[in-house]
């Protein structure tokens, strides 16, 4: 009992961060875009009429293409870690019969043997009647709109966005 308790007591601990790098990640992407959207607009509502406004709008894109370089790097890298906590937390989980982090990695590999194939056997073995109730909810579920979108993936997708409206705002003052 003792142990049952630590081990949720670490779960919940676990659940914990990859909350707050969820937070993190969401709060940074949306500060890059209001201020790259700021930027670009602010920079550039008038053509530059001197060598210093082009050094300075040029020199921003460059700077703001910088951090962004910068800033995928570092939602990989918690990207990353929340993986590394989401695979502890389906350690502890299958320890004390939960199955919340084993739910959400079925939902996005559920047709991938290579990544979720024997955990699917042992979760059909041990829980049957949930096994099938999971796979009549994937079934209906899976092919809506956005069903399989993950904060990676929409971290990139921002990410390159946005570098690309700064390339093009380069492009546009040269």
């Amino acid at each position: 009992m003792v142990t049952e308790e630590k081990w949720l007591r670490e779960w919940e601990a676990i659940m914990r961060r990859i909350e707050a790098i969820d937070a993190r990640l969401w709060q940074g992407a949306g500060i890059l875009l209001l201020l790259s959207i700021g930027g670009i607009s602010l920079l550039g509502w008038e053509a530059p009429v001197s060598k210093t406004d082009f050094v300075f709008a040029f020199g921003s894109g460059i700077f703001s293409l910088s951090v962004l370089a910068v800033w995928w790097f570092i939602f990989h890298r918690w990207i990353h870690l929340q993986r590394i906590y989401s695979y502890r937390a389906r350690e502890i989980e299958d320890e004390l019969d939960l199955r919340f982090n084993k739910y959400m990695r079925f939902f996005h590999y559920w047709e991938s043997e290579e990544k979720v194939g024997s955990d699917k056997r042992k979760f059909k073995d041990k829980f049957p009647d949930a096994y099938d109730h999971f796979e009549r909810f994937w079934e209906s579920n899976h092919k809506r709109k956005f069903s399989h979108l993950t904060m990676q993936w929409a971290h990139r997708l921002l990410t390159i966005i946005l570098a690309v409206a700064w390339v093009v705002f380069i492009l546009v003052q040269l």
